[in-house]
């Protein structure tokens, strides 16, 4: 399958690497990014000068997506990323209601329509937007939670302050009610914690890849032991499975774009063994908490192979010994 399609948010984490992996299919890409300074490096990538082109958009502004969703086949929105404060910096779990609402919440549901709008606008039928397993958070919690009947309850989630969590699932609902009005085939990808080799190296300065890179250098990494808490890893198969969900001719509805869920002792364990020189924190002591179950039948469907924990946290240590 080839043709065109435009990626939001192509300078970002997940956005470079639909970038990378749909330009090695050979599909056509329009890219939308925020700041063309920050996007140069996708210019390198194989495909690029032949088949890549950018412009700059702003996701708060109605219509500025309407020229990247022209002649396109299909749109990916990858923009929506997780904000964890307000515009003049106050953190989002110290925010009441109405401004966590409005400042957290609220911005990232209008940027999403406002892009799908610009989709509609241009007769595109197939979007794919990247979300977060936050949004599948039910209460009170399952063993094995699914993406089509496990719902977080953003309005519990306002309550317990956690507005960034619970714009995911309120963004989700609002983009599933335009995309049926208007007949949109709609897939929905909730990715967690992603690992391996960046595309773009500044992606290496954020989360928990800037933590490998520390602990590289023998610097303290996030915690100072290990949480009892589970998480889960990938990135590169993450790419591949916004692909295979747009390819696919019946997926429809929202995936889980994870490996498994390792609680963080193991996850320490694992990294000793690939790189004994990591400084890494001491693992929990305590009785463990049973990592996240998923059942993964839908996301399997898609039919892309992924990489297991080991290998990608494998890939990752080296990614950070390279890139200093």
């Amino acid at each position: 399958m080839t043709g065109t399609i435009a990626v939001a948010g192509a300078s970002g984490l997940v956005g470079a690497n639909i970038v990378k992996a749909a330009l090695a299919r050979g599909y056509g890409v329009k890219g939308a990014v925020r700041s063309s300074a920050k996007a140069a490096g996708l210019m390198d990538l194989a495909g690029a000068g032949e088949r890549l082109s950018l412009a700059e958009a702003d996701m708060s502004v109605d219509g500025s997506f309407d020229a990247i969703a022209e002649g396109v086949d299909g749109l990916f929105i990858a923009c929506l990323i997780p904000v964890y404060a307000a515009p003049d910096g106050t953190p989002a779990r110290e925010l009441d209601d109405a401004r966590g609402r409005a400042e957290i919440i609220q911005p990232t549901v209008d940027g999403c329509l406002n892009i799908m709008r610009s989709a509609v606008r241009a007769g595109v039928k197939d979007i794919v937007i990247c979300s977060s397993t936050s949004s599948t958070n039910p209460i009170p919690p399952v063993p094995v939670k699914n993406e089509v009947e496990h719902w977080s309850d953003p309005d519990q989630q306002c309550r317990d302050r956690k507005y960034t969590s619970a714009a995911k699932a309120m963004m989700e609902r609002a983009a599933m009610a335009l995309a049926a009005e208007h007949d949109v085939r709609l897939r929905i990808l909730l990715p967690t914690l992603m690992l391996g080799p960046m595309v773009l190296p500044r992606h290496g300065e954020e989360g928990f890849m800037a933590v490998l890179r520390r602990m590289a250098k023998g610097e303290q990494g996030r915690h100072a032991r290990a949480p009892n808490d589970s998480t889960s890893a990938h990135i590169e198969d993450v790419a591949a499975l916004f692909l295979a969900a747009y390819e696919s001719p019946t997926a429809e509805g929202r995936y889980y774009a994870v490996r498994a869920s390792w609680h963080w002792n193991d996850i320490y364990r694992t990294l000793a063994k690939i790189e004994p020189a990591l400084n890494l924190p001491p693992l929990y002591e305590g009785e463990q908490a049973v990592p996240t179950g998923f059942d993964f039948t839908r996301r399997d469907s898609l039919g892309v192979t992924m990489r297991d924990l080991p290998e990608i946290l494998a890939d990752a240590v080296a990614w950070a010994k390279a890139n200093p």
